[in-house]
């Protein structure tokens, strides 16, 4: 009575959706992408130094780097939690590489 014209289903049929997948691989990727802004990159690429007597601060950072040692001394202060520059015979610091 009815022809059919060739095709094997009267009424095509659903598409299965695959979005979990993607929606999945995003959300892992954006945990780790947060988690890197939050916490860094990575381990702070440092040198460390045994300070002498007679050491400051500025004069180890004008040993370790050219040019103005200002945001170098800043820098070490950052790296190593000091709150004042004044250093101890013995004590090692940390010096942060460029």
């Amino acid at each position: 009575m009815f022809v059919q014209d060739g095709a094997k289903n009267l009424y095509p049929r659903p598409q299965r959706r695959r979005g979990w997948g993607r929606i999945l691989l995003l959300a892992t990727a954006l945990v780790i992408a947060t988690g890197r802004f939050a916490y860094g990159s990575g381990p702070v690429v440092a040198n460390t130094v045994v300070v002498a007597p007679g050491d400051t601060v500025w004069s180890i950072a004008a040993a370790h780097y050219r040019g103005d040692p200002r945001p170098h001394v800043e820098a070490i202060l950052q790296v190593n939690h000091l709150s004042s520059p004044l250093l101890t015979p013995g004590q090692s610091l940390m010096i942060p590489r460029d």
